[in-house]
């Protein structure tokens, strides 16, 4: 654990050093291409947790909502099956479900009851579940859906029991494609940004290898990252991330162009002096070495 927050920490000052010192890409070339990508990911682990946790929170207040419908609206001893896919109850009105993002409609009767025309919710019926999302339509069928038999108890039950191992399956899914979703996102981003900067370089003769410019992009990234965070959907601002990340690939050139060529990292090893090589040299007759 004590590891974690180490790296936790070395990263929080990594980033720190990216956003505020430019002096920090003039070294960039002693960091690795998978440090970058590591960061990018990191990136997009602190983009996605927030909004995976809203997600949860609102996924388990529907749950709570249709937990509480199920004891209220079901009456006692309602049996629900389903038989070579068609799928029966022992009520004669249909059940109706009204939650703020929709409406839900157990509807297995002779009644026509449905959803309005561009109505957003879901209509259980005696043959296939109907989903609408305004003119958007899909329907499942039961054809394919193994019998089952299931009374309004055993399912309040199973509901209790299930629902937290769902709701945590469903936001664990929800946080992983996001988060793949978001790192691809960002690192294709990076490298359009990497290959403008390799490009620029190369045009006021302070070349870099392609492999520096993507990673000093990848650095770059996390202000216009960070910043997008803060202002998603407001909508008078929303083009400022982009801004601010084009804004650091140009004050990375225009840092090398001022600085020429970025300092070579250092190897570790010694360097000779001129005198010492000098001083080796053959003398000719007449020539005294130093003293």
């Amino acid at each position: 654990m004590n590891a974690f927050f180490t790296w936790i920490k070395q990263w929080g000052r990594t980033a720190y050093e990216a956003v505020t010192r430019i002096a920090f890409y003039r070294r960039v070339g002693e960091r690795k291409t998978g440090e970058a990508v590591g960061h990018m990911a990191m990136l997009a682990v602190l983009w996605t947790f927030p909004l995976t946790i809203l997600f949860f929170i609102g996924l388990r207040q529907v749950a709570g909502h249709l937990a509480e419908g199920l004891r209220d609206d079901i009456p006692p001893g309602t049996v629900f099956e389903l038989k070579d896919g068609r799928l029966t109850n022992n009520l004669t009105t249909p059940l109706i479900f009204r939650e703020k993002d929709g409406v839900i409609i157990v509807n297995t009767a002779t009644t026509t009851l449905a959803l309005e025309e561009g109505e957003t919710g879901v209509v259980i019926g005696s043959e296939a579940i109907v989903q609408q999302d305004g003119p958007k339509t899909e329907s499942v069928s039961f054809k394919d859906v193994p019998d089952f038999r299931i009374g309004r108890e055993e399912l309040l039950d199973k509901t209790a029991r299930w629902a937290p191992v769902a709701l945590f399956l469903v936001s664990l899914l929800v946080l992983v494609f996001a988060f793949l979703v978001f790192w691809g996102g960002f690192l294709l981003n990076a490298l359009l940004h990497g290959f403008v900067l390799w490009l620029l370089l190369k045009v006021i003769k302070r070349p870099r290898a392609w492999r520096e410019a993507f990673v000093a992009a990848c650095y770059a990234a996390t202000a216009s990252v960070a910043l997008r965070f803060l202002v998603q959907g407001v909508g008078p601002i929303s083009a400022l991330p982009d801004i601010v990340y084009w804004g650091f690939i140009a004050w990375i050139a225009y840092d090398a162009y001022k600085h020429g060529a970025p300092t070579a990292p250092h190897t570790g090893g010694t360097h000779e002096r001129k005198e010492d090589a000098a001083a080796d040299r053959p003398h000719t007759e007449g020539e005294s070495g130093p003293v």
